[in-house]
């Protein structure tokens, strides 16, 4: 049986793409931009982001390392794929630093009440960065939930960093069919046709 659902869903994945209903990052602007994600998890002066979009956003999270880490929702992600494979935009570790220590890079999609303290300047995303008010869904390809309980290591957080906004672990699925993008098997496929 899971043969079959297998032949299934490669039939359904090679349908989605053909009629450009899931689009994929270009390899040179992964090459690129990952480069630019290991510098910037190993500078100590540059934010780290942990998507944790049930708490308080653009909260900083204690730790020992000595290192700026603060929440998030998915927007960050949102904002990578827009900005870099969207509008095909060059950015710069220099670019994104900037915008985080000037609270320009957007973290959030909306600013609840109790939000007004921790999202300022432009935390809060523009409606063009909401790639779901486009009829897309950024799908991640592996989880990409965070290590739970008190000894999350710093090397923990650069892991969840990274894969959170490498654009190796993201694509846009059309949001008619996003239900799909949460299916492992599914994944699979897509990393088989990334390789």
């Amino acid at each position: 049986m899971q043969d079959k659902i297998k032949k299934h869903l490669e039939s359904l994945f090679k349908l989605l793409v053909k009629n450009n209903k899931i689009v994929f990052p270009d390899k040179k602007i992964i090459k690129s931009w990952e480069k630019l994600l290991s510098e910037w998890i190993e500078d100590e002066a540059m934010t780290l982001f942990a998507r944790k979009g049930a708490e308080t956003r653009g909260t900083n999270v204690e730790n020992l390392y000595n290192r700026r880490i603060i929440t998030t929702d998915n927007t960050p992600a949102h904002w990578v794929f827009k900005n870099l494979v969207l509008n095909k935009s060059k950015i710069t570790k220099e670019n994104v630093h900037a915008l985080i220590q000037n609270n320009e890079f957007p973290i959030a999609f909306i600013r609840k009440k109790n939000e007004h303290n921790t999202l300022v300047g432009k935390m809060v995303a523009d409606k063009e960065t909401r790639l779901n008010k486009h009829g897309w869904k950024l799908a991640h390809i592996k989880r990409i939930a965070l290590k739970r309980g008190e000894n999350i290591s710093l090397q923990d957080y650069k892991d969840h960093h990274l894969s959170f906004l490498s654009l190796n672990n993201m694509y846009l699925i059309d949001k008619n069919y996003s239900g799909i993008a949460e299916v492992k098997m599914f994944n699979e496929i897509v990393i088989s046709h990334l390789k």
